[in-house]
Order: C-alpha cells, then sequence, then structure tokens
C-alpha cells in the first residue's frame, strides 16, 4: 500500500506543479499584456516590473489553487485510468478512495498553506503589487492620505517612501469604543521604525481642545508593514483578527460573517473538487478513451464552481442571501453531488 500511495504521490505532485506553472505563467502573460501600455508610458525601470508580478504571483496562486489541485487530481489519476492502472488496482479490491488517499490528505494541507498564506503573504503581497502600480506605472503622487493604526487616525499631507516619512501629521487619537476624539496630535513628520511609528516635535491637545502640550518625540506601536498602511489594495480582505472585532461590534453582520466563512471554506475547496475529479477519472477507461475531454469538461465545471462561489460571496456581504446558510450550503451541495455520482458509478 505504501509503494502504491508513493506512486500516485509522485505522479499528482509532478502533475501539480505542471499545472500551478502553467496556470500562473497564463495569469501574469495575460495581466502583463493588459498593462503594457501603461508600463510603456510610465518607463517603469525592470526592477520594478519583475517586483510586481513577483508580489502579485501570491495572490494568483491562492485564487487559483483549488482549480490547479483539482484539474491536477484529474490530469494524474485520469492518466493512470487510461492507461488500466486504476482498474488494475480497483480488481485487486482497492476503492478510489483507497487509491486517491494522498491526494484527499495532501489537500488539506494545502488548504491549511492558504488559510494561513493568505494572512502573512497573499496579503502584503497585495499591497507591495498595488503600490508599485500605482506610484510606478500609474504616477500616482503620495500625498493627502489617511491611515490607520488600532485607535488612531492618521492624516498625512504627503509621505517621502524612501526615507520611510509622513509628512505634515495630524493624528487623532479615539476612544476604544471609537465613539468620541480622546486627543488630537500635530506634528511636521513621523518615521515608520521597526514596530513604531514615532512623531517628532510638535504638540498635542486633549479632548475638549484647550491647552497645547509639546513634545520632542512620542511613537505608537505598530505592527503593519509601511507599504500596507500607505497603499491599501482594493483586492485584499482584512486581517481575520480585524474581521472578528468588526463582527463582535454587530455592524454590517452579514459582510464579516461572509469573509470569515470565504476565509474558512475557499480553502477546503481544494478537498470539495478533488472529491469531484474523482468522478471524471472513473469516467476514463482504455475502452472508452476521453480523456481529453473529460480533462476539459472538468476543468469548465470547477471554474464554474470557483465563479459560483465568488458570486454567493459576493451577494452574501450585500445581505442578498444568508451568508450562514448559503455558502456552508453551496459547498455541501457539490460535495453531495459527487458521492451520489461515485456511488453510481461504484467506487
Amino acid at each position: 500500500m505504501k509503494k502504491l500511495h508513493r506512486y500516485v504521490t509522485k505522479n499528482f505532485i509532478f502533475t501539480f506543479f505542471a499545472v500551478l506553472l502553467f496556470t500562473v505563467f497564463l495569469f501574469i502573460l495575460s495581466d502583463f499584456f493588459s498593462r503594457l501600455a501603461t508600463i510603456l508610458k510610465s518607463s517603469a525601470p525592470l526592477k520594478y516590473i519583475i517586483e510586481y508580478y513577483v508580489f502579485y504571483t501570491p495572490f494568483v496562486i491562492y485564487f487559483s489553487l483549488p482549480f490547479i489541485y483539482a484539474l491536477s487530481s484529474v490530469i494524474s489519476l485520469g492518466y493512470l485510468s487510461f492507461r488500466n492502472e486504476i482498474i488494475v488496482m480497483r480488481s485487486s479490491g482497492l476503492s478510489i478512495f483507497r487509491i486517491s488517499m494522498p491526494i484527499l490528505v495532501l489537500s488539506i494541507l494545502v488548504a491549511a498553506i492558504m488559510f494561513f498564506g493568505k494572512e502573512n503573504f497573499v496579503n502584503y503581497g497585495l499591497d507591495k503589487a498595488t503600490f508599485i502600480k500605482r506610484h510606478y506605472f500609474e504616477k500616482e503622487k503620495l500625498n493627502s492620505t489617511w491611515l490607520n493604526i488600532g485607535n488612531v487616525f492618521i492624516r498625512a499631507k504627503s509621505i517621502n517612501e524612501k526615507r520611510r516619512q509622513l509628512l505634515g501629521v495630524t493624528a487623532f487619537y479615539i476612544n476604544s469604543n471609537f465613539s468620541n476624539i480622546k486627543k488630537v496630535l500635530v506634528c511636521s513628520v513621523a518615521v515608520f521604525k521597526d514596530k513604531k511609528l514615532v512623531f517628532y516635535n510638535g504638540y498635542w491637545k486633549d479632548f475638549p481642545f484647550k491647552e497645547k502640550h509639546l513634545f520632542a518625540k512620542i511613537s505608537i506601536p505598530n505592527k503593519k508593514p509601511f507599504v500596507s498602511l500607505i497603499s491599501e489594495s482594493k483586492l485584499k480582505e482584512p486581517y481575520l483578527t480585524n474581521v472578528i472585532k468588526m463582527l463582535k461590534r454587530g455592524k454590517d453582520r452579514n459582510y464579516y460573517l461572509s469573509i470569515i466563512l470565504f476565509r474558512f471554506l475557499y480553502p477546503l475547496s481544494c478537498s470539495a473538487l478533488s472529491l469531484l475529479s474523482l468522478v471524471f477519472v472513473l469516467r476514463i477507461t482504455p475502452r472508452k478513451s476521453g480523456f481529453i475531454w473529460n480533462v476539459f469538461f472538468s476543468a469548465v465545471i470547477f471554474l464554474i464552481y470557483i465563479a459560483s462561489f465568488q458570486v454567493i460571496v459576493s451577494m452574501s456581504k450585500y445581505s442578498i442571501i444568508n451568508p450562514f446558510l448559503s455558502i456552508p450550503i453551496f459547498m455541501l451541495f457539490w460535495i453531495a453531488i459527487s458521492l451520489y455520482n461515485l456511488l453510481e458509478l461504484g467506487v
């Protein structure tokens, strides 16, 4: 059994990385040609073009990974079925679940990587890529921006990106329940340093605003990267801890609940679609052939799944449908369809 699982795993991993590279290449190539006119017009250095796609790639991988994983399952196991190897394995008493066990187990590991990678790599990459796109491709100036660090809201008249400085700063300290302003701080410059933002040479006033208090240096803790603060990506979702805090406050409940459900359930689509891929694997035999047709048809079904998932999440965010019912039921529906078809085919 161990030799069999090693054999299946080896074939799957080789196929997975081939499909991953091909899919990412297509995404990047499509994005590059859509931005080519803007890049040429901006005369952006090659360094920033490469950096943009290095930081944009984690999002591409995250978004397309369930599709890539499921398609790799169909191709790797389907090719074994086309060569009669799956039939031989099943004739020795093994079910399709036992044969594909390494792939199903790996899908859980990939789901965990997606979940933690979203927080630690994908969001930062999106911010960095957005920053490069806005300020080196589209030549937007870094001025008049608002930042938020915890309970402090900061307005800067301009930003010096190379020195990591905010210029012409006004900072509003809000109380813990965000209902009122506690104090206002004004200074000429603030500098991002390791895990803190330091304000220099200014004054602050307690609410109600009367007496000025001069200071030479005041700092506030900051765990967010500099780029993440000054260039929020539209594609980036809030960090899970922040979403849970907002959900507890009771405002826009469906919006934040949808984000939480998406964060947990979208990675699990790797497992759901892997189960569905077994249906197409069992339909491939040397006698019936249809290898290419089943790979193509399965790819279309997987794309429909991902597109439908995105539509349902979007509808849930805006309270068109109930997120707590619609998103889990959507996944359970596809799992039920997969199991029904597998039983019909004789697992």
